[in-house]
C-alpha cells in the first residue's frame, strides 16, 4: 500500500503543529516555483542560444543573402560602436524622451476617458465609436500628416505615441470601472457605502487589475509609435538610425538597432512588472501582485 508524502509525514512526526505543516508547505512551494523559474529561464536562454547558432551558420555559408542576413560577428562591431563607442546615445536619449513622454500622456488620457466612459453612459454611447474608428486608422499613414503641421521636432512622434498608449489603458479602465461584480455592488450598497467609498474599495480595485496589464502594452505601443514616427521623418532617434542605414545599406546597423529596442522593451516590460510588485496591495489587487 502506497502513501502520500503527506501522509508519511504525519506518520514519522505525530507530534508537530498545524502551523509547522503549513510552514513546510510553504517553503516546498517556494522551491517549486524557484525551480520551475530556472527551468523556465534554462529553456529561454536554450532557444536564444539555438537561434544565433543557426544564425551563424547561416550566414557563414550564406544560405541566405547578406543583404538580409548579415553576418553575427558584424552586427555585434556595429552594437559596439553605436554603444560602446556611443554612437547611438544621443538617439536613443530622444527615442526615450518621445515615449516616455508618450506614455505618460497617453496613459493620463486614457485614465480620464476611460472614467468617462464608466461613468457617463451617453458620452459611452455617443463617442466611443469614434474612438474605436480612429484607433483604426494606420498610425503610419497619420505620421505625414503630423509631420507636415508641426515639423521635424518630438511633437509628431509624441503624438503617435501617445495615441498607441491611449487605446489600451482607455479600454482598461472603461471596463475595470464599469464591470463590476453586481453583487458586490449591492452588498456595498446594503451596507450604506457612499459612492466614494464604492469608488475606493471596489471600482478602483477592480479597474486596477485590468490597467496594470494595459500598462505594459501602452509602453511598448509608445515606444514602437516613436520609431515609426521617426521612420517617416525626424534629425534622431533610433528610427532615423534605421532610415539611414536603410539608404547607407548598412544591414548589420540596422540588425544592431533592432536588437536595441528589442532588449529597451524587455527592460521596458521588467519596470512595469517590478513596479507592480512593488506598490501595495491597496492599489494592486492580490492576484496582480503575485
Amino acid at each position: 500500500m502506497t502513501t502520500t508524502a503527506a501522509e508519511h509525514l504525519t506518520m514519522t512526526t505525530p507530534d508537530r503543529t498545524e502551523e509547522e505543516y503549513a510552514t513546510i508547505a510553504a517553503a516546498q512551494r517556494r522551491t517549486a516555483r524557484r525551480h520551475s523559474r530556472i527551468r523556465n529561464l534554462s529553456m529561454q536562454v536554450g532557444v536564444l542560444v539555438v537561434v544565433i547558432g543557426v544564425w551563424i551558420v547561416a550566414a557563414q555559408n550564406e544560405w541566405v543573402t547578406p543583404l538580409l542576413l548579415p553576418k553575427f560577428s558584424a552586427v555585434l562591431d556595429a552594437f559596439e560602436a553605436g554603444l560602446i563607442q556611443g554612437q547611438w546615445w544621443p538617439h536613443i536619449g530622444i527615442t526615450m524622451q518621445e515615449t516616455a513622454l508618450g506614455f505618460v500622456i497617453g496613459v493620463a488620457l486614457g485614465l480620464i476617458v476611460g472614467a468617462l466612459f464608466a461613468f457617463v453612459k451617453p458620452l459611452h454611447t455617443a463617442f466611443y465609436p469614434y474612438v474605436i474608428a480612429l484607433m483604426s486608422f494606420p498610425k503610419i499613414a497619420i505620421a505625414p500628416l503630423l509631420i507636415v503641421a508641426f515639423g521635424y521636432d518630438l511633437t509628431p512622434k509624441v503624438i503617435i505615441a501617445t495615441m498607441l498608449a491611449f487605446f489600451p489603458v482607455m479600454t482598461s479602465a472603461t471596463a475595470g470601472l464599469g464591470e463590476v461584480n453586481p453583487d458586490e455592488l449591492n452588498l456595498m450598497k446594503a451596507m450604506g457605502a457612499s459612492k466614494l467609498d464604492e469608488l475606493r474599495y471596489l471600482r478602483i480595485p477592480n479597474a486596477m487589475s485590468y490597467v496594470f496589464p494595459s500598462l505594459d502594452v501602452a509602453l511598448i505601443g509608445a515606444l514602437l509609435g516613436a520609431v515609426a514616427a521617426e521612420l517617416i521623418g525626424a534629425q534622431g532617434g533610433l528610427g532615423y538610425v534605421l532610415s539611414q542605414g536603410q539608404a547607407y545599406g548598412d544591414v548589420a546597423g540596422m540588425y544592431g538597432v533592432l536588437i536595441l529596442l528589442a532588449i529597451l522593451g524587455a527592460l521596458m516590460h521588467t519596470v512595469i512588472t517590478l513596479v507592480r510588485r512593488l506598490l501595495p496591495m491597496s492599489v494592486v489587487p492580490k492576484s496582480e501582485n503575485k
